[in-house]
């Protein structure tokens, strides 16, 4: 008897070559915790598309978010693919009714003046403390590309920085996590980054005797995310800055190219995104008084 779990595994362990540690990880604890102990058990020769929905209404049902039911469905629906290829069989048909959408959580940014009172700050102050502050501020990188980035990576003669790499923790279940440097979140995600001219200066005055050595520490030894996030809203408490997440930076270097009118496609493969849309969709967007300033140009072509 074949039940639905034993193919997950199959799956699971014949992507392992080829998958991520951190993808690895992530479906292995999907299935640990979601599917194992309950449709996990169904035999797959009767495992109904209802039998499906009614799990997915379930999940839901307890508080598990969308975005994880989501990625439960994709793993089932590729492990039952992968079996149906291998034993020549009609796949089941899977048709789900689920939330199109989540609530939408609003993205931060910084103000010009506070993202000016930050440069400012860092510019005269513990500058290699801060140092990934100011680079993300200005590059945009992802906090696993900063605490992997080593001088190595940093061309100052091209006056470029190659991002390919990212550090994270990945855990599994019962089992103790650790830290792994791999390739970036996509494809493009591989990438060379213009240095501006302010940040060659900055990058001058901090630059190491030592190139293999990370960015963040200027030694051997790396700074994990957390760890530097922490350091972040230090950072924010000591200048009275409304605290935002790390990833508000990435999220101002982006708005302000926009702002400045520097085309989608260019700000996408700086950014590294997979496509366009992705930029459109996350990281377009403006501060209030640019759209009170929009809504008056109105008055211009109605009232003159």
């Amino acid at each position: 008897m074949i039940i639905l779990n034993d193919i997950l595994f199959s799956y699971v362990q014949s992507k392992k070559t080829y998958l991520k540690e951190s993808t690895y990880a992530r479906y292995s604890n999907l299935i640990d915790n979601h599917i194992k102990e309950s449709i996990g058990k169904k035999e797959l020769n009767s495992l109904t598309n209802k039998d499906l929905q009614e799990y997915c209404d379930n999940q839901l049902s307890i508080g598990t978010s969308v975005i994880v039911v989501k990625e439960i469905v994709l793993l089932i629906k590729l492990a039952i693919k992968r079996d149906s290829k291998i034993n020549a069989k009609q796949p089941l048909f899977i048709d789900l009714d689920l939330p199109t959408s989540t609530k939408k959580k609003k993205i931060q940014i910084l103000s010009r003046n506070d993202q000016k009172l930050i440069i400012n700050y860092i510019s005269e102050n513990e500058k290699q403390k801060y140092c990934g502050i100011i680079l993300t501020l200005l590059t945009g990188l992802r906090i696993g590309e900063l605490c992997a980035l080593k001088w190595t990576d940093i061309d100052l003669k091209k006056r470029i920085i190659i991002v390919n790499k990212t550090l994270q923790r990945v855990c599994f279940k019962g089992k103790k996590s650790k830290i792994t440097i791999t390739k970036p979140k996509t494809q493009n995600s591989d990438r060379e980054i213009p240095i501006s001219n302010y940040l060659y200066d900055f990058l001058m005055s901090i630059k190491p005797l030592k190139r293999d050595v990370y960015f963040l520490t200027s030694n051997d030894k790396y700074t994990e995310p957390r760890n530097y996030r922490k350091i972040y809203k230090t950072l924010l408490k000591k200048l009275k800055i409304t605290t935002t997440s790390f990833h508000a930076l990435r999220h101002t270097f982006a708005t302000r190219l926009i702002e400045n009118k520097v085309d989608i496609k260019t700000v996408s493969e700086l950014l590294g995104h997979a496509s366009v849309n992705i930029t459109i969709s996350i990281y377009v967007h403006s501060e209030f008084n640019t759209k009170r300033k929009a809504v008056k140009t109105l008055d211009n072509l109605i009232l003159k």
